[in-house]
């Protein structure tokens, strides 16, 4: 598989759980957290090699080879889990510029990340008549079957961004997005085992909220412990995306105080990395406890330009959001979306895991792997 290849999706909702372990639990051979290999003699084992150097290659992209024409006539929403969450706006505010492009009435409706708001807001959507709905963000599990069916009986053509950690799958949706957080954790744990020379003690950060995140968390921790039987979770913190700008800032801090022993934290995505990199600056450890995230915000590249954010496995969530219009389109011109066999949307995007190594050249820019996407979507869809 070629790893910076990635499907469609990563969902971003909301709920108000906050809860910290002060647990220490080794990834590696005994319980304790004792070492089994000396570190001084660690090397990157040869798999987790090849994982690295494919995440870190630059990336390719094709388009589809058709589409059909602009639907006409449309009305689309789009209802993120929260537009303060840049992995979240980021998405949906380019699907209402492509929506626009093909010449569709749009609207943003904002729920900002509470949960009983997104089920008003789509319930608001179904109201004003929405032909179709992008939620970029958001548990399947919290907005309920029951308005989901409500969706469908309607003919409303609705897609989430998320991923095969959901309980519920294509059969509730017209489609869900890939964006599963599991995809680029073993790329970040052969990062973090090989740039500590196999002596990471991580401070292991979750929003178990959402499914794809907290797989991400189960999946990088697997394969620390099989990169780096030395490295180990030192500390664990799950929090909640309304605490982001709020609670956890302070709280990573004072876990970092009471544990100077950490020297990498891993960040669920890249919005709570943003944050975070604050607690490490006021407690004095900004390029010294080292930060790992995904979703490559230019804010994030930015930050590793500076050295207070030391890796970040890209995705283009602009493209996604067109590629979501697109598949959109698909429907209401009754064709059908471009699924795996899973059913899984997978108009392939691009990722790249990054570093100072081979950052882009205009960091402000979002991320997108330099294609020129709207151009060939435009063209497709007879637009432009």
């Amino acid at each position: 598989m070629n790893i910076p290849t990635r499907r469609l999706l990563a969902l971003v909702g909301a709920g108000l759980a906050f809860s910290l372990a002060a647990c220490t639990t080794s990834t590696g051979a005994g319980s304790d957290g004792s070492a089994s290999a000396a570190a001084s003699d660690y090397k990157l084992p040869a798999a987790a090699q090849t994982v690295l150097d494919e995440a870190m290659k630059a990336p390719t992209w094709t388009p589809p080879k058709t589409s059909p024409k602009a639907a006409k006539g449309k009305f689309v929403v789009s209802i993120p889990c929260a537009e303060a969450a840049v992995g979240c706006a980021r998405p949906g505010d380019a699907f209402l510029r492509a929506a626009k492009a093909l010449g569709w009435r749009t609207q943003l409706i904002d729920p900002a990340g509470d949960p009983k708001k997104t089920q008003a807001a789509l319930k608001q959507a179904l109201q004003l008549g929405a032909n179709g709905v992008w939620m970029p963000g958001g548990t399947v599990e919290a907005v309920g079957t029951d308005l989901l069916q409500q969706m469908r009986k309607a003919g409303v053509a609705m897609f989430t961004l998320g991923g095969r950690s959901q309980s519920l799958g294509p059969s509730a949706w017209s489609g869900i997005m890939n964006n599963d957080y599991g995809l680029s954790s073993p790329a970040l744990a052969a990062y973090v085992a090989k740039d500590s020379g196999g002596k990471a003690k991580v401070l292991m950060v979750n929003d178990s909220e959402f499914p794809d995140v907290a797989n991400g968390v189960k999946v990088f921790e697997s394969k620390l412990g099989e990169y780096c039987p030395s490295c180990k979770i030192s500390q664990r913190l799950d929090f909640s995306i309304t605490d982001i700008s709020t609670t956890l800032p302070s709280r990573v801090k004072a876990i970092l105080q009471a544990h100077p022993d950490i020297n990498y934290i891993y960040a669920p995505y890249d919005f709570a990395a943003t944050q975070m990199s604050t607690a490490l600056a006021q407690a004095g450890l900004a390029g010294k406890v080292k930060m790992v995230g995904a979703d490559g915000n230019p804010q994030n590249i930015q930050a590793i330009k500076d050295g207070t954010q030391t890796v970040s496995y890209a995705r283009p969530s602009e493209l996604m959001g067109w590629v979501v219009a697109d598949q959109m389109n698909r429907l209401f011109n009754g064709q059908p979306t471009i699924n795996d066999a899973a059913g899984f949307q997978t108009e392939d995007y691009p990722t790249q895991l990054l570093d100072k190594s081979n950052l882009p050249t205009d960091v402000a820019k979002p991320w997108d792997a330099g294609i020129d996407y709207q151009s060939d979507f435009k063209k497709l869809w007879g637009v432009g």
